[in-house]
């Protein structure tokens, strides 16, 4: 299994935490978008950055701006239509692009927990 493959793993199995989450919702309320934004933040991008600063290093480079992965949550965060770009759908949301946020991650594990030494630039 390459890189590729665990994070289209994570992905799916990322969707149905969420799904699962939202279908226990009441019928009739539901989660507001406040609380919908809130467990894709805890949940969602918890389980699609572990380990990230193991892989993102070559995958962030060849994931660049795809966020088909991000999409499906945006949409369900922000309640817009399917047609709505996905750059606009992370604007809405005021979240970051998924390869950034994973990026992040990366570098923050790196230099606190591994305690290696950034290059930037």
């Amino acid at each position: 299994m390459n890189w590729g493959h665990h994070l289209r793993d994570q992905g799916e199995k990322a969707l149905q935490h969420h799904s699962s989450l939202l279908k226990s919702a009441d019928s009739t309320s539901g989660f507001s978008q406040k609380l919908r934004r809130r467990l894709y933040t805890t949940v969602t991008e918890r389980t699609l950055a572990h380990e990230a600063s193991t892989w993102s290093e070559s995958l962030t480079q060849r994931l660049g701006n795809k966020s088909s992965i991000q999409r499906p949550f945006l949409l369900n965060i922000t309640g817009a239509y399917r047609t709505t770009s996905t750059a606009a759908l992370q604007v809405i949301a005021g979240l970051m692009p998924l390869h950034l946020k994973i990026k992040l991650e990366s570098e923050y594990v790196r230099s606190t927990r591994l305690r290696q030494i950034i290059v930037v630039g």
